[in-house]
């Protein structure tokens, strides 16, 4: 008795997909030329050509993400309430290379944070429920420190991480409270403006011994100066793992993907070889008649009668591609 089996296995590779950490982002663009903050960005008080705009100069910047408010009260920068167009706004942002960061309160908004938790807790998962594919983190509210408290905003963060796995930040008036951090993933950090480089180090030194990963975000009002970006540069190279109002440099804490295998590139194209050689070579050898059963994840591919105690058969699926061959004589 001769025995022939061929089996092949193909396992793919996890790699690292684009998000928060090395982030870039410009959120304040404020100066002579521009009142600029892209928080608006879904604000009903604007229109496209103004969006084009913002979007064009965080492309500029060399941005690589967008704060963007979910809610927010007409503060006299405009207002924000989830709309059915979201989608395809969310979609065209990521299409330009500005991966979201939703924002889920707005501070200066008293009619919204005069809403009971149980309405923030509602809106928090529909924004999920919606937007967690197009989006790379959360920020449980902006300066919350200001209108929740510390038990408040450790239960709105509880809540949100179960109904999401992205990162769940915390923003703060400028200053550490600790109260309000214990179960935030990200710290985004506000320094304060108007300060001088070493008050500025002394800020950043003091989020980064919590231990918990910091993005520098609110530091300048015009993200496009040159102290905003020397600012963010320091930042990054004292341990922040992303910016929020400009920088020049490209590396700031970023997760290092998996290296990819040439045999898991092209698994594949691997895979479909092999199955088309050898099903060719046992058709031709034995005359037989094929038969394909598929479901939505898995492809089935045998013969209708066996070849004695032989074995033939094909099975090539989403999480995995195996083709098994195996002929007894």
């Amino acid at each position: 008795m001769k025995y022939l089996c061929m089996l092949f296995g193909v396992m793919y590779a996890s790699i690292a997909q684009p998000d928060i950490y090395g982030s870039r982002a410009s959120f304040l663009l404020h100066n002579d030329l521009r009142n600029w903050m892209s928080l608006s960005y879904l604000s009903t008080n604007v229109d496209d050509a103004w969006r084009r705009r913002v979007e064009n100069a965080l492309i500029n910047q060399g941005d690589t993400h967008i704060y963007i408010y979910s809610q927010n009260g007409d503060d006299g920068i405009g207002n924000v309430s989830p709309q059915s167009d979201w989608e395809l706004r969310l979609d065209h942002l990521n299409s330009r290379g500005l991966r979201p960061v939703m924002w889920l309160m707005a501070d200066d908004s008293p009619n919204l944070a005069s809403k009971p938790l149980s309405y923030h807790k509602s809106h928090n998962s529909e924004m999920v429920s919606r937007f967690d594919n197009k989006v790379d983190g959360y920020v449980i509210g902006l300066e919350v420190d200001e209108y929740w408290s510390a038990a408040q905003v450790r239960e709105m963060v509880a809540d949100l991480k179960t109904k999401t796995n992205k990162p769940v930040g915390v923003h703060l008036s400028p200053g550490i409270k600790l109260s309000y951090l214990e179960n935030a993933d990200i710290i985004y950090l506000q320094t304060g403006f108007n300060l001088n480089e070493s008050q500025f180090r002394a800020k950043v030194t003091e989020a980064l011994s919590i231990g918990k990963p910091v993005i520098v975000s609110e530091y300048h009002m015009d993200s496009s100066s040159t102290v905003a970006k020397r600012y963010g540069d320091i930042a990054c190279k004292m341990g922040a793992v992303g910016t929020g109002n400009g920088r020049n440099v490209e590396l700031c804490g970023q997760r290092e993907a998996k290296k990819e295998k040439w045999y898991q590139k092209y698994g594949t194209e691997m895979v479909v070889g092999g199955v088309a050689m050898a099903t060719l070579y046992a058709v031709s050898r034995y005359d037989l008649p094929l038969t394909i059963r598929a479901t939505e994840e898995t492809y089935q591919i045998g013969f209708q009668n066996p070849i004695g105690n032989h074995t033939v058969g094909i099975e090539y699926g989403n999480m995995r591609s195996m083709v098994t061959y195996e002929f007894r004589f």
